[in-house]
């Protein structure tokens, strides 16, 4: 009988997935993804966040970076999280909360099955050209996202006592 993992355990197997098979990912789990970056938390409540859901073969090839990157035409989806400065508070703010709402839709993600991967290089004209976006607007990631084709290895991780401080330094 296969032990079903709970959601800790499923976060912490969590790793970047760079090939995707060529099925869909359903409807239901994509609203569920979106929810997840919707529901999150922002300073003030502001919500700042837009999204941009690119399913477009063209669209998702402008998401790659010279040599790099150049799986986004693999995957099924990619959400581009960006902000107005027009609508913000504090930008500084308003950057951490587009980045919680990008994380929470990676952690939604993963506990359904899909991959994804944090897209941290790309050709800021190009893609704002491609996609329409407000000239006004500032991209501050993208999310490659799919039926993972992979099973990679989970990168090694710091342990906590390299990186946990109590109290102070």
């Amino acid at each position: 009988m296969v032990k079903e993992m709970n959601c800790i355990e499923k976060m912490l197997t969590r790793k970047s997935i760079r090939k995707y098979k060529k099925e869909h990912v359903s409807e239901s789990v994509l609203n569920n993804i979106l929810e997840a970056g919707r529901r999150s938390p922002s300073a003030v409540n502001t919500q700042p966040w837009h999204f941009v859901v690119i399913r477009d073969q063209e669209a998702k090839k402008a998401c790659s970076f010279g040599g790099y990157n150049e799986f986004t035409s693999e995957a099924d989806f990619i959400v581009v999280g960006l902000y107005k400065p027009s609508e913000v508070i504090m930008e500084r703010l308003t950057l951490m909360d587009v980045t919680i709402a990008l994380q929470n839709m990676v952690t939604a993600a993963w506990l359904q099955g899909v991959g994804c991967c944090w897209i941290g290089a790309w050709n800021d004209t190009k893609l704002r050209d491609t996609l329409n976006l407000p000239a006004d607007s500032k991209i501050v990631g993208l999310v490659t996202f799919g039926i993972p084709d992979e099973d990679p290895v989970q990168q090694p991780k710091k342990s906590l006592n390299e990186i946990v401080h109590l109290d102070k330094w």
